[in-house]
């Protein structure tokens, strides 16, 4: 390693880890020069994480040669979306002293505040590899050692309920469930247009009358459940362990994908209820409503048909989300992304 200046190569997935990893490489070297008496240089580059989760320390820096290829860096560490698990255990961070390299796993830094955690968990890692001293983010995030000792591979987990919570949590943010509102357009349609058409239906306005609060909310819950699975079901997200999969990682994941497209379709479900609030003032008039009811226009009404319809409208969307773009929808579930990317890591050494 040169002694005058320190050349560290930062490499993550494509989205948001490649974006932390830019960020980082722009306040490393201030950073690190708070830290120790040398210069520093860093960049970032996309790269592809592809190796098994349960691929141990020792062999991280097999895992990760294509991404750094020898005599191209004096520190390296890649950043990934991908969860890591020692066993059950989730896994933040790892690394190889006798490679200097080291891997970040972003979901097991939970939800909130990713972007100054990573900042300072891969400062950290490098003053590991650069002079030996002790990670600070092993007090601060309730992140113990699992490999004691003086060993050149070491692996840091978060243990307990906490960690698991804090895993579970890290990569529902990683899939950025409010995306997947803008993928599901589809549907939004098929939503809108049941909407719409239930709003001038004399029969939908008769129901709504008869209906109290706690059938609505029961319908309510219903229309989130079928456009939900629906979701899964007609784009196959659910996982079923097999050989690649274990049983353990196929109910993270499902987890995961069940919570992210639940945010989803509860973001939907309100943005169409607050169009149909606007839209239902607008067309039923009180002399409509006399018509058919026996009474005229009251706010409560107006609340209450609107959350019919669009409960109602739930219904339309999941024949509307059988027409959605496979993409947009599949990015919300984690083990599809791994099998693509090691049928990608298989095609590439087989090439």
């Amino acid at each position: 390693m040169a002694d005058d200046v320190v050349r560290v190569v930062l490499r993550a997935d494509p989205g948001l880890p490649l974006e932390i990893a830019r960020e980082i490489a722009e306040t490393l070297p201030d950073d690190m020069r708070k830290r120790t008496t040398v210069d520093w240089e860093a960049d970032a580059e996309p790269g592809a994480f592809t190796a098994d989760e349960q691929v141990e320390a020792e062999h991280l820096a097999d895992a990760l040669a294509d991404q750094f290829p020898s005599g191209t860096y004096d520190i390296a560490v890649f950043v990934t979306d991908l969860p890591r698990r020692y066993r059950t255990q989730p896994i933040l961070a790892e690394v190889s002293r006798t490679e200097r390299i080291a891997l970040l796993s972003l979901p097991a830094l939970g939800w909130f505040h990713r972007p100054s955690r990573a900042r300072r968990g891969v400062a950290d890692l490098i003053t590991l590899i650069y002079d030996g001293t002790p990670p600070r983010f092993a007090r601060e995030y309730t992140v113990r050692q699992a490999d004691a000792g003086q060993q050149p591979e070491q692996r840091f987990v978060t243990p307990g309920l906490l960690g698991r919570l804090r895993l579970l949590s890290g990569m529902i943010r990683a899939n950025r469930p409010w995306r997947l509102f803008a993928g599901l357009s589809k549907a939004l349609a098929g939503v809108l247009a049941t909407a719409a058409f239930a709003v001038v239906n004399s029969t939908i306005w008769n129901i709504t009358d008869a209906l109290g609060p706690i059938r609505q909310a029961v319908l309510a819950v219903l229309a989130v459940v079928a456009l939900l699975a629906w979701l899964i079901i007609d784009h196959q997200l659910w996982e079923r362990p097999d050989d690649v999969i274990n049983r353990q990682r196929a109910k993270l994941y499902n987890a995961v994908t069940l919570v992210t497209l639940l945010i989803g379709v509860l973001c939907l479900y309100m943005a169409v209820f607050a169009l149909t609030i606007v839209l239902v003032p607008v067309v039923l008039t009180g002399d409509a409503l006399r018509s058919s009811l026996d009474h005229g226009a009251e706010w409560s009404f107006y609340l209450s048909i609107a959350w019919l319809t669009t409960s109602m409208g739930m219904a339309g969307g999941a024949l509307g989300s059988g027409l959605e773009d496979e993409s947009a929808v599949r990015e919300a579930a984690y083990g599809i992304r791994q099998r693509s990317r090691l049928e990608q890591q298989g095609k590439h050494h087989a090439s």
